[in-house]
């Protein structure tokens, strides 16, 4: 079941696909090409008839940092339009998980914040684990030309 992935594993066990977001070194930040390969994997599991749900787990003790703010900043997008476009992105990847035709389970251990909750809020069930930590925090990242 493993395509060309190089921020998430695809595995199947028996008629359940697990999915992990395998970024250990960044928290499990959920940069853009994570957000890309998250889309091909619910897509890949929806076509698979022989499975019949997906659980989502995090590399390395913990769910997900979020959103790598570091990558977007290192990028440097200004302007409604590039933020428009990233969050779009950021949303339409996460919302996968709330439309899929399969049953979508975060197992959720460690750090579980910002973008990386709104995905396990994304699935129809969360298991949490007892060192688990949910979270938003807020960040004051948005353009000063926004203020």
């Amino acid at each position: 079941m493993s395509d060309d992935y190089q921020t998430i594993l695809l595995e199947r066990s028996g008629v359940v696909a697990l999915l992990t977001l395998s970024r250990p070194e960044r928290l499990n930040a959920i940069n853009k090409r994570m957000l890309g390969e998250l889309e091909r994997a619910v897509d890949t599991v929806e076509r698979d008839d022989e499975i019949r749900a997906l659980v989502v787990k995090g590399a390395g003790g913990n769910f997900s940092s979020g959103f790598d703010l570091k990558e977007q900043m290192e990028a440097r997008p200004t302007g409604f339009d590039a933020w428009r476009e990233i969050l779009d992105r950021d949303f339409s990847a996460v919302m996968r998980f709330w439309h899929c035709k399969k049953p979508t389970i975060a197992a959720v251990e460690g750090y579980c914040l910002a973008g990386g909750c709104e995905l396990a809020l994304a699935c129809d069930i969360t298991i949490a684990a007892e060192n688990a930590m949910f979270g938003e925090p807020e960040l004051n990242s948005a353009p000063a030309s926004w203020s």
